[in-house]
């Protein structure tokens, strides 16, 4: 099965956990009963078991991440604070690799490619012609 389609089942699964957990923690509260009570509790863990499964890089489909370029900077994830790449030129036979799949690729002399998200400033210079 591949990631994404984990991804979804695990968010369904949390979905109708919620819900459930909802009319459990009504009944509970009405007529309290070791049953019920050991019912809302294993509930509430394979809640929490599908949000830690969905929060975790273990459900992200791997990257492939590729700087192919002088001075160029491929982050696969997020980058969390500045980037800054320079280059002063092209260097003969810089060409980037094939991408394959949901790579990340910086391909070009000073580039940069972030595949997350950016949260700091992202700054690149070149120099020279490619």
């Amino acid at each position: 099965m591949e990631a994404g389609t984990k991804r979804a089942v695990a968010a369904g699964a949390a979905s109708v956990f919620a819900a459930v957990g909802g009319v459990i923690t009504n009944v509970v509260t009405d007529s309290p009963s070791w049953a019920w009570g050991t019912s809302l509790f294993l509930l509430v863990l394979a809640g929490t078991s599908t949000q830690v499964y969905l929060s975790s890089g273990a459900s992200s489909p791997a990257r492939s991440v590729h700087a192919a370029g002088a001075g160029s900077i491929a982050i696969g994830g997020s980058a969390r604070g500045p980037v800054s790449a320079h280059s002063t030129g092209a260097v003969a036979g810089d060409a980037p690799p094939p991408p394959t799949g949901d790579a990340v690729t910086a391909s070009g002399p000073g580039s940069v490619a972030v595949g997350g998200d950016a949260l700091d400033a992202v700054t690149s210079s070149s120099g020279g012609t490619a």
